[in-house]
């Protein structure tokens, strides 16, 4: 294979690896980089040392993730009955999952009950009554709107109560026979804005001294997610976890003291740089002036990641990169929206050619189809 100045450790992955890889599994192929993930993980708790990290599972909830990050002692943030299902079934206690879904269907709810899963998120008044009725005594986490100033997705427009109504819900959730036990956000993702999480504990400060002059003493402070992506080589640094995590983690000591706890809910910071993805060129063609080249993953796979999570990738060949040229890299199925990315500049290439993608396994294989029968990439666990 013809290599490139490429540095391999882009990848975490040597030539010779990528090369059987590719000759035993063939293309698209989605790598989940055991290496990566796990020191993702580390980081991340060394970086808050004293938070519970609890993995948000719809970021990528492939089996091999879950079986690694269980094995190491991650907990796990589920949204439904489905997911709560699958991460028992790798042998994992209910009491490692918080069920985060603000809005529940009763049988995910009777579900949770049922297996053990005592901790339920909410933030509404109906919410209330629909978990007093069918699990009674559960502990639950109140998630008040904060600011998501600068973030990608603003998770505070679909969730998040009004913090000036948080007293009263909390008081409703105990009168329905609730156990309210703290308070959660979500400053949107990714956030490398530090400010939307001094506002958030700020506000959250003012609501456990509201709640503890009504006799309700809440001890669990959830910080969300929305932490940026831990990566290494890339172009792009702003805002890494490490700086966050000096600047909040004193605070919430600070504000809070040792005898609360403190959950985190990260995402793509623990998964987003262990994904990388080899697809290959199946088809070229010359339109308007410009190279298209036709991958076998596109917009409707891996790809969802681009109008879903508005993510922009960088693409790499094992090609001569020393001359590039605008190019369009477009999706395998018969619909036109399927176009990757417009204007990119890649080295010439030709049929058979691979590109590689990293940093792409965070909401990406997640949300990936079968649009057009196209399957999704296989997925290895190196």
């Amino acid at each position: 294979m013809e290599k490139s100045n490429l540095s391999a450790g882009v990848f975490g992955l040597s030539y010779d690896k990528i090369d059987k890889l590719i000759e035993q599994h063939d293309t698209p192929l989605f790598i989940i980089i055991r290496e990566r993930l796990i020191d993702n993980y580390q980081a991340f708790r060394s970086f808050f040392p004293g938070v519970e990290v609890y993995y948000a599972l719809k970021a990528n909830p492939h089996p091999y993730i879950i079986q690694v990050l269980g094995e190491i002692g991650s907990s796990f943030d589920v949204a439904s009955l489905q997911e709560i299902q699958l991460v028992l079934s790798h042998g994992i206690s209910p009491q490692r999952m918080i069920f985060a879904n603000t809005i529940k269907r009763k049988k995910g709810i009777r579900f949770a009950k049922d297996s053990g899963v005592s901790r339920l998120t909410y933030d509404n008044f109906d919410e209330i009554g629909k978990m007093a009725r069918v699990f009674q005594g559960a502990s639950v986490i109140l998630r008040i709107k904060t600011p998501s100033v600068g973030s990608r997705i603003n998770l505070s427009y679909k969730f998040g109560a009004e913090p000036n109504e948080a007293l009263d819900l909390l008081l409703k959730a105990q009168d329905a026979g609730l156990n309210p036990i703290g308070i959660s956000f979500h400053v949107g993702s990714p956030c490398t804005n530090v400010e939307n999480y001094i506002a958030s504990l700020k506000l959250v400060v003012e609501i456990f001294e509201q709640a503890a002059s009504k006799g309700i003493h809440l001890h669990t402070i959830d910080i969300g997610g929305g932490f940026p992506l831990q990566v290494y080589q890339t172009k792009n640094i702003k805002v890494s976890v490490e700086s966050m995590g000096k600047i909040l983690t004193p605070l919430l000591l600070e504000y809070f003291g040792r005898d609360c706890t403190f959950v985190a809910e990260p995402g793509r910071s623990l998964v987003g740089s262990a994904g990388l993805l080899i697809s290959k060129v199946i088809g070229r063609a010359k339109r308007s002036g410009k190279n298209w080249y036709y991958l076998d993953d596109g917009y409707y796979g891996t790809f969802t990641a681009i109008p879903f999570d508005k993510s922009v990738f960088e693409f790499y060949t094992f090609k001569d990169e020393s001359e590039k040229y605008p190019c369009i890299l477009a999706g395998p199925t018969c619909d036109s929206v399927d176009i990757i990315a417009d204007g990119v500049l890649m080295p010439e290439m030709q049929l058979d050619d691979l590109v590689f993608v990293p940093n792409i396994g965070a909401y990406s294989w997640a949300s990936a189809t079968t649009f057009n029968g196209f399957e999704k990439p296989k997925v290895i666990l190196a």
